[in-house]
């Protein structure tokens, strides 16, 4: 038997000497029998190796048998590759078939003749993930999240951990997922709003969560989810919106600076360049906004109208990256912070798209209160978030940002399905 406790990555025997013994293992992406000779090309995580079974290998007919997408360990000796591209290759010593794949695959999953819908690939998720550029994408996930990590420790942010579950309307709307529980109405966290501002009144001053959050819109486009995950940042003792965009706009530069650093690979791979943008980034009035557009001050600028007011931004400041700030008192929440009618909002624009929303948050109890009715709602269904607020709150104020779309927009993606393992939506709920 192969130890596969002695396994290494095929990207490593590009580093071993010649006639060295090595194992590897993996999938077995294509393979070609010639007589005496036969022909593997192994894939793992880290890339590729070809292995290469001459007339010395007693077991040769047994290569018949391995399907391709079968998975196998290998025992092989290092050698110059006789290929026109170079490099090394293995000579087959050893090979156990660890496990056999069923033909045909369900899915073409690799891009060869006959391509595959997103739906279908989605169907066939753990198949589809094994395309090295899907892969790419997740390995450039998982170093945006480390970044934000990183970022907010040495900001001296303290990480947390809130409910998903929630009194229903908790923030309002029709956009919930009501729960049975246990004879009450609870429904699915729409954000994790309510929560990080009660533990700014607890006295954290500064903390953070990434974690998932669920809203139930009726919604087909290519950049919603009924589930996504989000990066929910709160600080107290602010002066102001100010503050919390020197701290967004020096997140968003850390996190394409790591990406452009750890991801060179996978950003090759994915044929994306990435553009850090400079500091400032550029602050534009929600009034101005509309004069740079061209439409009434009350207009709601929404995901056209950002795309457009981002083509002028670029050609104006040459740069991907803006704050939208100032917004009118109607497309604010109950909970921002107000000036004659102007919420102490802020949405940060890039590469054309909205990946984070914010603002200042009201720390007075009475004007909060006042701010609930004028939204039409009952200060009654908020007593668990308001009472606090009795008691002391500091003047605070944070943003989400949503990780699905900043993957998504940081490489390019055609649909915010393609930067999610396992996506939900309307229509799906599985794998």
């Amino acid at each position: 038997m192969i130890n596969l406790s002695k396994r290494i990555p095929t990207s490593d025997v590009q580093k071993i000497k010649i006639g060295s013994e090595v194992i590897v293992a993996g999938w077995v992406e294509q393979s070609k029998l010639l007589g005496k000779l036969a022909f593997l090309k192994l894939r793992d995580r880290e890339g590729y190796v070809q292995v290469v079974a001459t007339s010395n290998y007693s077991k040769m007919k047994d290569l018949n048998s391995i399907s391709r997408e079968s998975v196998v360990s290998i025992r092989g000796r290092v050698k110059k590759s006789k290929a026109r591209s170079g490099g090394k290759e293995l000579e087959l010593i050893e090979l156990n078939l660890l496990s056999k794949a069923a033909t045909p695959l369900p899915i073409e999953f690799l891009g060869n003749k006959i391509e595959t819908d997103l739906s279908k690939r989605l169907d066939y998720r753990y198949i589809d993930l094994r395309h090295p550029q899907r892969l790419a994408i997740f390995k450039i996930r998982a170093i945006i999240l480390s970044a934000i990590h990183s970022f907010m420790r040495e900001s001296k942010f303290i990480e947390i951990q809130t409910s998903k579950l929630s009194g229903a309307g908790a923030e309002g709307g029709a956009e919930l997922f009501e729960l049975p529980y246990f004879g009450k109405k609870v429904a699915l966290n729409q954000s994790q709003q309510l929560y990080k501002q009660l533990i700014m009144l607890s006295g954290f001053e500064r903390a953070y969560e990434i974690g998932t959050s669920y809203r139930a819109e009726k919604s087909h486009t290519h950049r919603h989810l009924t589930e996504f995950w989000q990066l929910d940042v709160e600080l107290s003792f602010i002066n102001g919106i100010e503050d919390i965009m020197r701290l967004q706009e020096r997140l968003l530069v850390y996190i394409l600076r790591q990406v452009k650093k750890e991801g060179k690979s996978e950003l090759e791979l994915l044929g994306k360049e990435i553009t850090v943008p400079k500091l400032p980034f550029p602050r534009i009035n929600y009034s101005d906004a509309c004069n740079l557009l061209k439409v009434k001050s009350n207009t709601d600028i929404g995901t056209e109208l950002e795309r457009k007011l981002a083509k002028i931004i670029k050609s104006k400041f040459k740069t991907d990256s803006f704050f939208l700030t100032n917004f009118p008192d109607d497309f604010t929440k109950f909970y921002a912070k107000h000036d004659e009618n102007i919420g102490r909002y802020v949405d940060l624009i890039y590469n054309s798209n909205e990946i984070s929303s914010g603002g200042q948050r009201e720390h007075n109890y009475d004007i909060l209160i006042q701010q609930i009715k004028d939204k039409g709602l009952r200060p009654k269904d908020f007593e668990f978030y308001t009472t606090p607020f009795k008691y002391g709150a500091p003047p605070h104020g944070g943003f989400g940002m949503g990780i699905d779309r900043l993957v998504t927009f940081i490489l390019d993606l055609p649909n915010i399905r393609e930067g999610v393992l396992f996506p939900r939506d309307v229509d799906r709920i599985g794998p």
